[in-house]
């Protein structure tokens, strides 16, 4: 799977029977009472017959008089953006980035529950996972999704230390993240301990073929 943010991106050289695409569908960001929508503005081709899945990235302000107020009308409102975004042509799944703080878990929870409660029977439901969370921290077990995508990159302070553990063969503890990797190739290649599994990649530039065949 490619992760495609926004900026303009053409993947039509990518074979669709090899890789499935992972695009930024629209950002919503949460302040105070409000839900503050942005669409994907930058152009995406894709290659007819790939494995299409809408990201929504949510976002919250963090300056205390704009902190949000994490209501029930704010789910409902994200529900039906999120609901939305798989009436773009040939989306097969949704997928939710949200990097939440502790006190922020709950809301999520329910967000998720929300949001699978919405979706039509079936439809695959996942998340991003900050790679700490899938270090055994068991919070993950209680999110109604069917994946977790735990992403190996930019991990600040933890990052000689999750790439060492992954690199010497060991495994996510928390169950949710063994479905998947999420990798930049903008940083040194890990050895990951199950090769067969699901791979998300993430580049801070436009797609090439040759950039991921390399990797």
């Amino acid at each position: 799977m490619l992760w495609a943010w926004e900026r303009p991106e053409d993947l039509t050289a990518f074979d669709p029977k090899e890789y499935g695409v992972a695009f930024l569908a629209q950002t919503l960001t949460l302040e105070r009472d409000d839900l503050n929508f942005r669409p994907r503005r930058q152009p995406l081709k894709l290659a007819d017959g790939a494995y299409i899945v809408a990201v929504t990235r949510i976002e919250t302000m963090k300056r205390t008089e704009q902190r949000p107020s994490y209501s029930d009308e704010q789910i409902e409102r994200i529900v039906r953006f999120v609901k939305d975004s798989l009436n773009r042509p040939n989306v097969k799944g949704v997928q939710i980035d949200f990097d939440v703080v502790v006190s922020e878990r709950a809301f999520y929870r329910k967000l998720m529950k929300e949001i699978r409660s919405a979706l039509p029977k079936g439809t695959p439901l996942t998340m991003t996972a900050l790679a700490s969370w899938c270090l055994g921290d068991r919070w993950l077990q209680e999110m109604d999704v069917d994946e977790a995508v735990p992403m190996a990159f930019v991990m600040g302070a933890d990052t000689d230390r999750i790439r060492a553990f992954l690199n010497s063969g060991n495994d996510w503890p928390e169950p949710l993240c063994r479905e998947s990797y999420g990798f930049s190739i903008d940083e040194p290649a890990i050895n990951a301990a199950d090769k067969n599994r699901r791979i998300y990649y993430f580049k801070n530039s436009a797609w090439d073929v040759e950039s991921i065949s390399s990797f």
